[in-house]
């Protein structure tokens, strides 16, 4: 039924962008179909996720410059908070213009790593996900920046140590 469904709603899509043939009315509709396959999949991921890991996250089309596409992202929550269907990520990006910023750790591209270049944690650009975004492990993260990570996430969001 959910094949079905998607399918009318895709060949809908297709008629409606040859018909209208404006370049952001076809990213839309692309994105909207993206959007519509993952929530009507029921199938949520069965990784086991744990805080620290590095995962691949579709993270889509967003707006102005918030961080999109498929991308390697941290798991911040912990397993206690990951039995629900969404989980809390910090995206890591490419490390281009050699300037550190205050909410940026930087991760030198290894075998160890899994990273085909240098990268930057973007504590900047935490946020909650569903699991559905989520598509595959892909490392641990090395035990040596665990303590900046936490200690830069407690500066962005201004929490003061006595508070816990």
């Amino acid at each position: 039924m959910y094949k079905t469904k998607l399918n009318r709603i895709n060949n809908l899509i297709e008629r409606v962008k040859n018909d209208i043939n404006l370049p952001i009315i076809s990213d839309f509709l692309e994105w909207f179909f993206e959007k519509l396959d993952i929530h009507f999949n029921k199938n949520i991921s069965n990784l086991k996720l744990n805080k620290w890991d590095i995962v691949f996250v579709k993270l889509w089309k967003n707006i102005w410059s918030e961080l999109n596409k498929t991308r390697p992202c941290l798991v911040y929550s912990n397993k206690l908070s990951n039995f629900w269907n969404t989980v809390i990520i910090v995206p890591l990006k490419s490390y281009k213009w050699k300037i550190n910023i205050n909410f940026n750790i930087f991760i030198k591209s290894s075998e160890n790593t899994s990273l085909n270049k240098d990268s930057i944690v973007d504590i900047s650009s935490i946020r909650q996900i569903s699991k559905k975004r989520i598509f595959k492990r892909i490392w641990k993260l090395d035990k040596k920046y665990l303590n900046e990570i936490d200690s830069k996430i407690i500066k962005i969001f201004s929490i003061k140590k006595d508070m816990f």
